[in-house]
């Protein structure tokens, strides 16, 4: 079966990333974090046995030029959708068509075990949807065999109730599951003493 694995990420611009940490970091400083996050992220996409490397990218300009620069072995889909569920489903239903276990991971996990995304693509064998649960309400990680925009509808995104809510509605559609362990996104201040345990690359 055909393995994709794509990080949805932001073209690191200052002002534009990490700004829920701005109360604790100046703007360059939220900037080269989140740089240290994203190469971290495409580091662990090398080293995961697959058959396609993407990089689904939000930038506000055409040509997401530090994205290119650091992950120039992978292939490039701008994000469409005016949330990030839509987002999400049209990356699935565009790499859908020639790959049939599709994964979608952050780029605000560092140090995220390259066991919980290998778990991801087996459980995908006999599972419709896979997902990892972040410490924050959210997910980490999700995969499908096939897309389903239902999964990513009546969701209130960046709030604590996101993982309920889509298991919510994958439940109701009788969907398969399988649930990884838990892991952390660094979006707010609480979440910087993951940071002290030594797992961003380059910060």
């Amino acid at each position: 079966m055909k393995h994709c694995l794509i990080i949805f990420a932001r073209e690191p611009k200052k002002g534009k990333v990490k700004t829920r940490l701005a109360g604790h970091f100046s703007e360059t400083e939220c900037l080269k974090l989140y740089k240290g996050f994203l190469r971290n992220t495409v580091l662990l996409v090398r080293n995961i046995k697959c058959c396609r490397r993407i990089i689904a990218y939000d930038s506000d300009n055409q040509n997401p030029s530090f994205i290119k620069k650091i992950a120039s072995d992978f292939g490039f889909y701008r994000q469409k959708g005016e949330n990030l569920g839509e987002r999400m489903f049209d990356t699935f239903k565009t790499f859908a068509v020639t790959n049939t276990k599709t994964v979608i991971i952050g780029s605000d996990s560092p140090g995220l075990p390259r066991s919980y995304i290998n778990r991801a693509f087996n459980e995908l064998n006999k599972k419709d949807l896979v997902l990892g649960p972040a410490y924050d309400g959210g997910y980490y990680l999700i995969g499908l065999k096939k897309p389903d925009r239902a999964i990513f509808e009546g969701i209130e995104w960046g709030l604590s109730s996101v993982f309920d809510k889509t298991l919510k509605n994958a439940k109701k559609l009788k969907k398969k599951i399988a649930v990884l362990g838990f892991w952390y996104d660094i979006d707010r201040p609480q979440d910087l003493r993951y940071l002290k345990r030594g797992f961003c690359h380059e910060i």
